[in-house]
């Protein structure tokens, strides 16, 4: 509240001595506020605000703001500009800054009109001085502008100012216009380095305690060097530090080159200099050997002498004396492998291990055999040297044959009826196996007038079907069940005493069934003479008897489909090939001039068959038909370098691109996708029989499995055989029969169980209890 407001408040609430301003003095009372920015450091001088009546300059005010105001405070600077009563309504406002006191110089001022006429509060008003005193020595900087500047002539030094004295320090101290002026002169020495020592004689005033660059004593030979003057130590440094004419003296300056660093230098050169040239140089004693090889730190004169095939210690003379203390270096080791050679620094060693023993192994099971031959078994072969080729075996010498990649002296008992680890016999099969290879008992088997063409086998091992002549057909629908016989013109008596059931009445006919097939349900699909087809489900159910209605003899049948009924295909002997749609016809695809014996395939889309021709050109021929399930089967003829006597039997695809095929005269063949067929030398030289049925053994759960694409392939002479082909061409040990006889069939299911059929009533079977 102002002055003149709280006077108002106090006549109201009636205190006694108060009169009431009048209103011209109210007037009076308002004013403006200027805010004055100046130059920070201005603490030693004086602000005057000078304030007067534009009417009658007569009436005048002054406001000092002196140094003890201006010492603790920092710009701007508040102050108010006020009229008096019986003034004019106009002011005329001067703010001038003076140094050192209030009636010092002027420095810099600033005028403004200030009009008070009207109501309301003024607005406030911002004026700048120039005021600088950086070094705060009370005293302004000179201007270059006029009426503007205060008398200091360096206002970055308190030394220098008008209220200085003057001292011997090489400055106008009292900014008179002239150094040093009035001072007494003397004699003495300009020292420009400053070292104590002078050099140039000169006149000059004695100088302050602070003041450099003069002394008393002179004789400094280099006044521009501080490390140079009389009595100096000399230091090695490119200088006549003692000014004693001569530099470096009583210093080494020889630097030799030490390139690779041994201590022990090349010379006898060397670089004359104080500090060193670079890292690779050194000092060396006088009358010391030098370096013989001064780019290997490991040659060098007192240097021990290592094996490390160079002369260590610079004793060598046209390459003699190099390693002389490990004689032995550089002979013969390791059979021829290797050179004795250093080891270390301090020792010697072979430098090859011992060749690597090569095995012939033929057979490619990773087991060779033992038999010495003079340069071919083992093949000695130093390490790093190219191994054999093939046929060899690394380090293995166990294998009982080699001519059998089933059997060896690293590979694991199967359950094959194989001796696969070479322990002279199948004895040490797995119990788990379930039995070996035998012949199967059965009452239903027994009869000698029993000739089984044909044997069939469900996927997961069982049922088994065979089929014969004179419609002889019997199942076996588990493992430790006994077969039961479904055969035409079979004696009812006498009753079966090994738990057999009695026949069956419900037979397929008179018929020489020649192929089968087992569908997903168990039912057995039967092709034979005159183009007879049946399909028989193993019940009381009649046997449901169809045909191609064609006289030829039905040689392969092959189904396809894991539900519902298959579709079936169907070759005969006189080169015809149908599809047989259960329920449905049997729609022939193809007639052509091969005398088919023989179908397989492992999807309907690719099916193989094989057989013969007679007359002209006679010989085996194989086709494999690219068929569109329910419509064409395209045939493309397969192609093999030579002929045999007689035709081809039996074929078997193990896998998409692999398959074996075997027939009259000993003749076996391997197939490897496309067209060509490459013959196999038949088992044991000449062998003239008759392969009547073959399959390949492909396990799809483990590619690993020794026995993948081996083929398994029986013969039908008197003493008839069962024999095994290795993927190699080469012929097996085992499986053995226990008994030789005309063999006509062979079946193998994914499980790995085999069944073999033929004359006599003869089933044979592994594993069998």
């Amino acid at each position: 509240m102002s002055r003149v407001g709280g006077l108002i408040v106090a006549c109201l609430l009636g205190l006694g001595g108060c009169s009431v301003p009048s209103l011209e003095e109210l007037e009076a009372e308002r004013g403006v506020r200027i805010r004055v920015q100046y130059t920070p450091g201005f603490r030693a001088g004086c602000i005057v605000m000078r304030t007067e009546d534009a009417a009658n300059p007569a009436n005048v005010t002054e406001q000092p703001f002196a140094s003890e105001r201006l010492a603790n405070a920092s710009p701007p600077l508040e102050l108010s500009a006020f009229r008096q009563a019986h003034w004019g309504k106009k002011l005329q406002v001067t703010i001038r800054a003076h140094e050192q006191s209030c009636s010092g110089k002027e420095v810099d001022k600033v005028s403004l009109s200030v009009d008070l006429s009207g109501a309301g509060t003024r607005p406030n008003t911002t004026v700048a001085l120039e005021t600088p005193d950086m070094d705060g020595d009370g005293f302004v900087a000179i201007s270059s502008q006029e009426g503007k500047g205060g008398t200091d002539c360096d206002d970055g030094d308190v030394m220098r100012s008008p209220s200085q004295m003057e001292v011997c320090d090489d400055k106008d101290n009292n900014c008179s216009g002239g150094v040093d002026e009035g001072l007494p002169l003397v004699s003495m020495f300009r020292d420009s380095d400053g070292d104590g020592v002078g050099g140039e004689a000169i006149q000059h005033c004695v100088p302050a305690a602070s003041v450099r660059g003069y002394a008393m004593v002179g004789g400094d030979c280099r006044d521009n060097d501080p490390d140079i003057a009389p009595s100096k130590t000399e230091l090695c440094d490119e200088k006549d530090n003692n000014c004693d004419g001569t530099t470096d003296e009583g210093h080494d300056k020889k630097w030799y080159l030490d390139d690779d660093g041994d201590g022990v230098p090349q010379g006898p050169a060397f670089t004359s200099q104080c500090t060193s040239p670079g890292f690779k140089f050194m000092k060396y004693p006088a009358g010391s050997p030098f370096d013989c090889d001064d780019v290997d730190a490991r040659r060098a004169p007192n240097k021990p002498e290592l094996c490390d095939g160079i002369d260590n210690n610079c004793a060598s003379v046209g390459g003699v004396a190099i390693d002389e203390t490990f004689p032995t270096r550089g002979d013969s080791c390791a059979q021829g492998c290797g050179t004795v050679q250093c080891a270390s620094e301090t020792s010697v060693a072979c430098n090859a291990p011992e060749p690597d023993l090569y095995y012939q192994d033929q057979d490619g099971d990773g087991d060779g055999v033992a038999t010495v031959i003079p340069d071919v078994n083992p093949k000695v072969v130093c390490q790093g040297a190219q191994p054999p080729v093939s046929g060899y075996a690394l380090g293995q010498d166990g294998d009982c044959d080699d001519r059998d990649s089933a059997r060896s002296s690293i590979q694991a008992e199967l359950c094959d009826g194989i001796d696969n680890n070479c322990s002279n016999g199948v004895a040490d099969e797995p119990t788990s196996c379930g039995g070996t290879l035998k012949q199967v008992a059965s009452h239903h088997l027994s009869s000698d007038n029993q000739q089984w063409n044909t044997v069939s086998v469900h996927s997961s091992g069982y049922p088994v079907w065979v089929a014969g002549e004179n419609g002889k057909l019997a199942v076996r629908k588990s493992a430790t069940g006994k077969f039961e016989s479904f055969s035409f013109g079979d004696p009812t008596t006498p009753a079966p005493t090994d738990g057999s059931l009695a026949i069956r009445p419900n037979n397929c006919g008179d018929i020489d069934w020649r192929a089968s097939w087992v569908d997903s349900q168990g039912r057995v699909f039967l092709g034979g003479a005159s183009g007879a087809l049946a399909v028989h489900n193993g019940t009381t159910d009649a046997c449901a008897i169809g045909g191609t209605g064609l006289s030829a003899m039905i040689t392969g049948l092959m189904g396809f489909g894991t539900t519902g009924d298959p579709v079936l295909y169907v070759t005969d002997s006189s080169g015809r090939i149908f599809r047989w749609v259960l329920g449905g016809s049997v729609s022939e695809l193809e007639d052509n001039a091969v005398n088919y014996y023989g179908l397989h395939g492992l999807r309907e889309q690719v099916l193989l068959a094989v057989g013969g021709t007679t007359g002209s050109g006679s010989g085996q021929r194989f086709r494999s038909y690219a068929v569109m399930p329910g419509g064409a089967a395209t045939p493309t003829s397969g192609v093999h370098s030579s002929n045999v006597e007689g035709n081809a039997r039996a074929v078997w695809m193990g896998t998409d691109n692999k398959a074996c095929a075997a027939g009259e005269n000993g003749a076996v063949w391997r197939w490897s996708g496309g067209t060509p067929w490459t013959r196999v030398e038949p088992p044991g030289g000449a062998v003239t029989s008759t392969f009547s049925s073959v399959v390949m053994r492909y396990d799809e759960q483990n590619a690993q499995n020794p026995l993948n694409e081996h083929c398994y392939m029986v013969d039908s002479s008197t003493s008839g055989r069962l024999r095994r082909l290795t993927p190699s061409g080469t012929w097996g040990s085992g499986p053995d029969l226990p008994a030789n006889a005309r063999l006509h069939d062979l079946a193998i299911a994914p499980t790995g169980d085999v069944w073999i059929v033929g004359e006599g009533g003869r089933v044979f079977h592994y594993p069998e209890p």
